[in-house]
């Protein structure tokens, strides 16, 4: 007699989204059309005899504009994982990467972001840290195979939580999307954090070949009101210290974000519940140049409709949305499912 293999659990998610826009971003013109965006995720996962958990996942996105003919997937992973330790391939983070969150906006901490490259990183505990080391190619990237080697350490030590993240340089043209040069440079960073009177306090340094960046952010609950402010110090003698301070209000049905840094731009981004599932917003990015306003309905069951105005100041660049939730330029009307 043979044992049967038990069926592995197959988890279906994804997002559908489809609409009418009046605005090109490119030029700004008045050009009406409909958009359409759809996302599969598909996730198989099996528990094994030995404690160990194997499980596969991968995406699948369906082209806007010619109803399905192209048909991408992407984002495929496979693991092994138990408890304490696991192996990733895939379109997985790399080591440092899932490690390390910056403190403020430093400009020294340029860790490889993985993005449509094959990485193969190997999680484990020891003695209550959590370390992951990966090894990365880029061979889909730049045609040109390099492989590279990425640490994250994490983990905690009475009241504090550390983090510290390195990987080795690399001397190929990396995803620009991701990264901004065009070299990879060795790159080592420190994150410590802790609570301090109800504040967390957070330090971090990170060095590069272009110099070092040293943090501290500070966030701050009141009641309904939080208060979060950051300063970097950069080492390079050209480079411009950064602060930012942002201020989150929620209380009942309102909420309120008001942000700024040392670029004296600014943002703000009011909502409202109306209750039954309506909500209305209203807001403005880059110093005021940017502004949006509209209200989304929640249909029940994932789904939801929005109604949204925004205006692009500069129809130049790079980011053709606006706001923290990415509103299109013009007149938007989409209604989206979310399973």
């Amino acid at each position: 007699m043979t044992a049967g293999v038990a069926a592995a659990e197959v988890t279906f998610s994804g997002t559908a989204n489809f609409g009418y826009n009046d605005t090109d971003a490119t030029t700004g013109a008045s050009v009406g059309a409909a958009f359409s965006d759809i996302d599969l995720n598909i996730a198989f996962s099996q528990e094994l005899n030995n404690g160990y958990t194997a499980a596969a996942s991968f995406e699948f996105d369906v082209a806007k504009a010619d109803q399905g003919a192209s048909f991408n997937a992407s984002d495929a992973v496979i693991s092994l994982t138990n408890a304490d330790s696991g192996i990733h391939y895939g379109d997985t983070k790399h080591g440092a990467e899932n490690a390390w969150s910056a403190v403020g906006s430093m400009d020294n901490d340029d860790f490889r972001v993985a993005d449509g490259e094959m990485v193969t990183r190997a999680d484990m505990t020891f003695g209550g840290a959590k370390i992951g080391i990966s090894l990365g190619d880029d061979t889909n990237i730049s045609g040109t195979e390099k492989d590279y080697i990425s640490l994250g350490i994490t983990g905690s030590a009475g009241s504090f939580s550390y983090a510290l993240a390195h990987q080795n340089a690399n001397t190929t043209t990396v995803d620009l999307d991701d990264n901004s040069a065009f070299t990879q440079q060795a790159t080592t960073g420190v994150r410590v954090s802790t609570t301090l009177g109800g504040a967390t306090v957070a330090l971090g340094y990170a060095k590069n070949d272009d110099g070092g960046s040293t943090g501290i952010e500070v966030s701050y609950p009141m009641g309904a009101l939080t208060t979060t402010a950051s300063y970097v110090q950069e080492g390079a003698a050209s480079a411009e210290n950064k602060w930012d301070v942002k201020v989150a209000y929620a209380e009942g049905a309102l909420g309120v974000t008001v942000a700024t840094d040392e670029s004296q731009d600014w943002n703000v981004d009011v909502s409202y519940d109306m209750g039954n599932g309506m909500n209305l917003f209203v807001g403005a990015d880059d110093g005021g140049k940017d502004t949006y306003a509209g209200v989304s309905y929640d249909l029940g069951g994932g789904a939801s409709l929005l109604a949204s105005y925004a205006n692009d100041s500069n129809n130049t660049d790079t980011d053709d949305e606006v706001g923290a939730k990415d509103y299109k330029e013009g007149m938007t009307f989409q209604l989206s499912f979310a399973f």
